[in-house]
């Protein structure tokens, strides 16, 4: 009977050793595991505090791209009244070229006068009467 008692106790102990040895390891790995938990939400934290921040930048950046917008539109409106003064001034400028061009025909028409060399009238000279 000592026999059987022995080994009944013994299995007892070892059946005991093994759930204590089960527990600490387990309670170790649930350190483990709550330390990665504490430090992903650390992470977690620091991640929506600099999203805020981005989000913040982001409607920043959207309003300064529609000011750019809005004086794009317009810069293109000013370029088109440029061009379309461009336009009208080119015609007075085309017309005052045609009008110089005409003025300048006119004027090469027109005698200098030089073909007409007057030659002065000789008198008679009062000796030769």
């Amino acid at each position: 009977m000592k026999k059987n008692k022995r080994i009944i106790l013994g299995s007892i102990i070892g059946f005991i050793g093994i759930t204590c040895l089960q527990v600490f390891s387990t309670g170790h790995k649930h350190v483990v595991v709550v330390e990665e938990n504490t430090s992903l939400t650390n992470e977690n934290k620091a991640l929506t505090s600099e999203n805020k921040g981005l989000k913040t930048s982001v409607a920043s950046l959207e309003a300064k791209n529609e000011e750019l917008v809005e004086d794009k539109a317009e810069m293109q409106e000013m370029v088109s009244e440029v061009i379309g003064d461009l336009d009208s001034t080119k015609s007075v400028v085309q017309k005052i070229k045609k009008e110089l061009t005409d003025e300048k025909v006119t004027n090469a028409r027109m005698s200098s006068g030089d073909e007409f060399d007057f030659q002065p009238i000789k008198l008679p000279s009062e000796d030769g009467n």
